[in-house]
């Protein structure tokens, strides 16, 4: 009968340790969509910022080009 609640509880602090680490990695998951998602909102702002520049340099480039 011993053996069995020994078995018993080993396993039970199995568990809680799989439980422990699913929840662990589900807060690394969440932590990652986060940083995933403010990266690719970074990158969107970075290109459009560059398609600003790029359409302001290409009208500069055009005033130039008609004073000449």
């Amino acid at each position: 009968m011993k053996g069995c609640f020994s078995e018993a509880y080993k396993l039970i602090q199995e568990d809680r340790h799989l439980v422990i680490s699913l929840e662990t990695t589900k807060w690394e998951v969440a932590d990652a969509d986060k940083e995933f998602r403010w990266l690719k909102s970074a990158v969107s702002s970075s290109e459009k910022e560059y398609e600003q520049i790029s359409r302001r340099t290409d009208d500069i480039k055009l005033e130039l080009d008609d004073e000449r």
